[in-house]
C-alpha cells in the first residue's frame, strides 16, 4: 500500500533521504551544534496517541542509520517507559512534550509547577535536554482523534460548546528561561526558521491551509507549495532547498487500507469542525 500517509509511503521518505546530500540531525544537535551542516533535514515525532506504532517508525529509521527526536506526552496512555526505552535503544532523542497550561486550565503557577515534576521523569530516565509544546489540546484531554470519538464531538461543534482548550502551551517562554529547567531548548522557541522549509503533517495534511497554530516564520515555505509526501520526496531528491524541519506524527501514517480510511475521515471532519468553530468567533 502506497497511498500518501501510509507506513510505506514513509519508508519512501525515509530512503529517498538516505540516498540525498542531506545528514539527519536531532533538535538537541541542532541546538548545541557550533557549526552545523550545510544540508540538513531535522525530524521531530510527537507522540499524541499509540505510543507502541511509534516503534515500527523508530526501528526503520535506524535500520536506516537515522537518529530522529521523539517527544512523548506526560499521561498515563502515552508515558510507557518500555516503549520509550525501545525507541531509545535504537539511538534516537527523547524530548518532553508539554501541555501544562492546558492541563493547569491556564494557571501559570500550577502550570510551572507541572512542569518540572513532569521534566523530571524524562531528565532522570532518558537525560532529555530539549521538549516541545502539545499544540491543539482538546478540553479536559478528551480524545478527539479517531473517528468514534470524533462523531461524539459533532453535537458539541454544531451546539457552540467549547471542544478546543483556549490555552496555549506556548507561553511558558513569556516568563522563564530554559537555564531555570536545566535543558538546552525547545523545538520551536530555540530554532531559527527563517532560512528552513517548515512542513507539519497535522491534521493528515502538508498543505498550510489546514494549519491553525502549526504554522512558523519561514522566508523558504512560500516558495514552495507542498500538497503530498511525493512533493517532499522531490524537493529531496532534487535538493532544492539546505534545511528541511519535518514534523511526522506516527498516527497519520496507516498500515492498511481500513486504518487508513477511518482515520481519513476522522481527520475530514476534524478539519470542517475547526473551521466552523473559528468561522463562528
Amino acid at each position: 500500500m502506497n497511498y500518501d500517509f501510509s507506513f510505506n509511503k514513509y519508508k519512501e521518505i525515509i530512503m529517498a533521504i538516505t540516498r540525498s546530500q542531506y545528514e539527519v540531525i536531532t533538535i538537541e544537535d541542532y541546538i548545541r551544534s557550533v557549526n552545523l551542516p550545510e544540508k540538513f533535514i531535522i525530524i521531530r515525532h510527537d507522540v499524541d496517541l499509540d505510543p507502541d506504532y511509534q516503534l515500527r517508525f523508530a526501528e526503520f529509521e535506524h535500520l536506516n542509520n537515522i537518529r530522529t527526536s521523539y517527544y512523548f506526552r506526560f499521561i498515563e496512555k502515552i508515558y510507557k517507559k518500555e516503549v520509550i526505552g525501545k525507541v531509545r535503544k535504537y539511538g534516537h532523542s527523547i524530548g518532553y512534550h508539554y501541555e501544562v497550561y492546558t492541563k493547569a486550565k491556564g494557571d501559570p503557577v500550577k502550570a510551572i509547577s507541572l512542569f518540572r515534576e513532569e521534566l523530571a521523569h524524562f531528565k532522570k530516565n532518558w537525560d532529555s535536554k530539549t521538549v516541545c509544546p502539545h499544540g491543539g489540546s482538546f478540553v479536559d484531554n478528551t480524545d478527539g482523534y479517531s473517528l468514534k470519538n470524533m462523531m461524539k464531538l459533532i453535537p458539541k461543534i454544531v451546539s457552540g460548546k467549547k471542544v478546543f482548550s483556549s490555552f496555549s502551551n506556548f507561553d511558558i517562554w513569556d516568563d522563564h528561561r530554559f537555564e531555570e529547567f536545566g535543558i538546552a531548548g525547545d523545538a520551536y522557541r530555540s530554532v531559527d526558521f527563517t532560512n528552513i522549509l517548515y512542513l507539519s503533517d497535522t491534521g493528515r495534511s502538508w498543505d498550510k491551509r489546514y494549519k491553525r497554530l502549526d504554522k512558523v516564520n519561514s522566508v523558504i515555505n512560500p516558495k514552495f507549495d507542498i500538497k503530498s509526501s511525493d512533493d517532499i520526496i522531490r524537493v529531496i531528491n532534487n535538493h532544492e532547498v539546505d534545511k528541511i524541519y519535518l514534523l511526522v506524527h506516527a498516527e497519520q501514517w496507516k498500515n492498511n487500507l481500513t486504518d487508513w480510511l477511518a482515520w481519513y475521515a476522522a481527520q475530514l471532519i476534524r478539519r470542517t469542525g475547526k473551521k466552523l468553530i473559528f468561522s463562528m468567533k
